[in-house]
């Protein structure tokens, strides 16, 4: 099987290196800092966490940033309309052991990131990936983009994909979570029945792409859908990964019927667990070598 997953990377190679690509949305800004958990406070339920000296603190760039580097060395031109930088920006305190976060704080700066005007036409494939810190709200754009809304601890339950009904969508991206805040109840990824009212539910797009966790992921274009099992891998942090995933799927749905298969999306989002975080962008090299490994 490896031997196959190499000849569909390299078939998805050809076909996407001389598109031009919009990636919308906020960058964040990742900070990691490097503790040692030293027990609770006695005086308050507090956990204690001590600084590891001499540890650098890491810095990536996440986000549309993140999605935009998945995506420069498959495609011809990639342009980032994005915030300013530092504008957004996540500090997370992890376990210098295991590198497990403990604690995240956040820091937003989004008073006024003013009206972004977008015509689809400009370009082959527009990516919006709107994480709900207001950037995309500004977005005045026509139909035919691919989408992705994401929920997370500072928008839950209100950065919803029904925003966007009006507008015709080449794809959307969910994940369950996100899946079940949209239909206001608990969604199974295993049911068919659960998938197509979903894809029929204030969704407006032509296809359908939802991650499933160690179960995998799924497409439908409301008629047919298609499962793909995950890919088992040395994981170091997920973080990211449904990002890298989205990437990927944007440019797949971009290539149907030519493509109609889930193991690119698949092998990038596995292969992206292997780093903490944002730490690298997908390669061609990268993306080949591990297809070929994988089983």
């Amino acid at each position: 099987m490896s031997l196959e997953h190499r000849q569909l990377v390299e078939q998805f190679i050809d076909r996407t290196k001389d598109l031009r690509v919009a990636v919308i949305g906020e960058t964040i800004i990742d900070e990691f800092v490097e503790v040692v958990y030293e027990g609770h406070s006695m005086k308050s339920f507090c956990p204690v966490f001590r600084l590891v000296e001499g540890a650098p603190k890491m810095i990536q760039e996440g986000g549309s940033a993140a999605i935009a580097g998945h995506l420069r060395d498959f495609v011809k031109h990639v342009e980032l309309i994005s915030n300013g930088h530092g504008e957004i920006i996540k500090t997370r305190y992890m376990d210098t052991f295991d590198k497990k976060k403990h604690v995240e704080i956040n820091r937003f700066n989004t008073a006024d990131f003013g009206p972004i005007n977008i015509d689809v036409r400009d370009y082959d494939v527009v990516i919006v990936a709107d994480f709900g810190h207001g950037f995309c709200n500004q977005l005045n754009i026509n139909d035919g983009f691919h989408l992705m809304t994401q929920t997370n601890s500072n928008n839950f339950g209100f950065n919803r994909m029904s925003k966007w009904k009006n507008k015709r969508k080449r794809s959307v991206t969910l994940d369950l979570r996100e899946a079940s805040l949209q239909m206001n109840r608990q969604i199974k990824g295993n049911s068919d029945t659960d998938i197509r009212e979903l894809y029929n539910y204030e969704l407006n797009s032509d296809h359908l792409f939802v991650t499933l966790g160690s179960s995998g992921s799924l497409c439908t274009n409301g008629t047919t859908i298609v499962r793909q099992p995950s890919f088992k891998s040395k994981i170091v942090d997920t973080i990211g990964a449904g990002d890298t995933y989205f990437s990927f799927c944007c440019l797949l749905a971009h290539l149907q019927p030519q493509i109609n298969d889930m193991v690119v999306p698949s092998v990038a989002a596995s292969l992206s667990t292997t780093w903490l975080c944002n730490e690298k962008s997908v390669t061609r090299q990268m993306l080949l070598d591990y297809a070929s490994e994988i089983i």
